[in-house]
């Protein structure tokens, strides 16, 4: 009997091919599909809760008032710490390019397995308005000098910061390098305190070696917060603690500013290390409570790591760096019209101890974390994401070394804002393509050795020694970009099934 047909084809046979398709979704490069590239993006983004997570976890909260808790006794141990400042907390450590510290040795951590996640937190110890102060600004190399009049609300200021000052030289002419006395640093990497004990640097290694390897727990979400610090104390210190006065003579204002004391970001650092360092092996572990395992200082800023409470246990880096606060904005420092306007209060920026080995000692670098914080609410979701898978793929290429990488993505993820249309950055299927060009112009910048500074025209960010080396890496990399994505997913899920901090989400960045 003859099979009844449909149109010309026997009913059950194969059916006819859908028509072609130009093939203009795969990656010239690799021959990825860019499709399976935004896949794994979104699922990487869903492992670790980028976007539309809870609120922050118990985890993270109680360890930001631990933070806080310790700052207030910092000022405790010592007044000219500031009872009440507004504290910027970023997500991701410096080694994750939370902001640009030049080419500073950043010490042996490695986010995975020697802790959970990382963030950053600025800390004013002093603010500079219209108290006199003089402020030397070279945009060139972005950084910065400050003198301060040698009175200030009556308190003389060499007396009262004599340790963080830049010593003087006969003739009314400050030092331009670093003297050693006591509290200075001799190294770029200072000593390492631990809680109830003293470790070396060497010691350090091996310690982190230890942490339970389960702890490469997720970064939190992609907002960063502002919190009005807290001097209420976490527990008693062990002694009293005296708030030091000063007694002498009160010098007369130089009538030359050049005679002016200079604050000095490197003895500031030291400071800083030093009465936290005093503190910490002053505390006395409570039950529930985070607990203060490490602290170290790497040339101008104060590494913690803090075990959290609980099972499983997870261990958070906090990299605290002593800044300082100028009101106003920079001239010559150029605006961006993809944005819009920023919040008034973004004219500001800081001032953070410069990290390079040639850095003048005492030189500040300028930084424009407040308006990276008010760009980043500006940037289109997918391309965030983008951003975070690159990072993620980055994160094992730089560990260990001193390039400059991390802050170079971020930077190119605000030239990219500026230079590609918001409805394409704005569409998730374009996600796959955008983390694809960011590594190219990573590589590309990575070639050159330069990229420009996103607030100063006239400021280059340099991509630092070992620039040639990850260029290999990054290439053999771009060759197979879904088997590295592939790779982080696992690695993520692997995370996730700790716990603690795999829930913390949108509201913490």
């Amino acid at each position: 009997m003859a099979s009844a047909v449909w149109g010309s084809a026997p009913w059950w046979g194969p059916p006819p091919p859908a028509p072609a398709r130009p093939l203009t979704d795969l990656d010239f490069c690799s021959g990825a599909q860019l499709q399976e590239l935004t896949q794994l993006i979104q699922e990487l983004g869903v492992q670790e809760s980028w976007n539309d997570g809870p609120h922050p976890g118990a985890d993270l909260l109680q360890a930001k008032d631990f933070v806080f808790s310790l700052l207030g006794l910092v000022h405790r141990q010592d007044p000219r710490f500031p009872p009440q400042a507004e504290l910027l907390l970023l997500r991701g450590g410096v080694r994750e390019g939370s902001l640009d510290l030049g080419h500073a040795p950043l010490g042996p951590y490695v986010r995975g397995p020697h802790y959970d996640a990382g963030f950053t937190l600025l800390v004013p110890v002093f603010s500079l308005d219209s108290s006199g102060s003089e402020l030397q600004l070279d945009l060139e190399s972005c950084s910065a000098r400050l003198r301060l009049p040698e009175l200030v609300l009556g308190t003389s200021i060499r007396e009262a910061w004599q340790d963080c000052l830049e010593p003087p030289v006969p003739g009314g002419r400050d030092l331009s390098h670093q003297t050693e006395r006591e509290g200075s640093p001799k190294d770029e990497q200072s000593s390492v305190v631990q809680a109830r004990s003293y470790i070396t640097e060497s010691e350090l290694h091996v310690f982190l070696e230890k942490s339970p390897s389960d702890l490469s727990g997720p970064e939190s979400s992609q907002y960063d917060v502002t919190h009005l610090g807290s001097s209420e104390p976490l527990q008693e210190l062990s002694t009293d603690v005296t708030e030091a006065t000063f007694k002498g003579p009160v010098p007369q204002p130089s009538e030359v500013r050049g005679t002016w004391p200079t604050l000095c970001p490197a003895q500031v650092a030291a400071w800083f290390f030093t009465t936290l360092a005093t503190v910490a092996k002053s505390l006395v572990p409570v039950p529930g409570a985070p607990r203060l395992v490490h602290a170290a200082r790497h040339s101008g800023f104060t590494t913690i790591l803090l075990a959290t409470p609980g099972s499983p246990r997870h261990l958070l880096l906090f990299d605290l760096i002593p800044v300082v606060s100028v009101a106003g904005w920079p001239e010559g420092a150029r605006s961006h019209s993809w944005a819009g306007p920023l919040p008034s209060e973004s004219a500001s920026f800081y001032l953070v101890p410069g990290g390079g080995t040639n850095q003048d000692a005492s030189s500040w670098q300028l930084c424009f974390a407040r308006q990276e914080l008010a760009l980043k609410t500006r940037i289109p979701a997918p391309l965030l994401q983008a951003h975070a898978a690159a990072q993620a793929l980055l994160r094992q290429l730089v560990a260990g070394t001193r390039t400059a990488a991390p802050y170079l993505l971020r930077t190119l993820l605000y030239w990219a804002c500026e230079r590609l249309p918001a409805l394409y950055l704005a569409r998730p299927e374009n996600a796959g393509a955008c983390c694809l060009g960011l590594l190219d112009e990573l590589g590309r910048v990575l070639e050159a050795g330069t990229l420009p500074h996103y607030f100063l025209s006239v400021r280059k960010l340099r991509a630092g020694e070992g620039s040639a080396t990850l260029l290999g890496a990054l290439v053999q990399l771009r060759g197979d970009p879904a088997r590295a994505l592939r790779a982080a997913v696992e690695e993520a899920k692997v995370a996730r099934k700790g716990g603690g901090l795999a829930g913390v989400g949108s509201g913490a960045h």
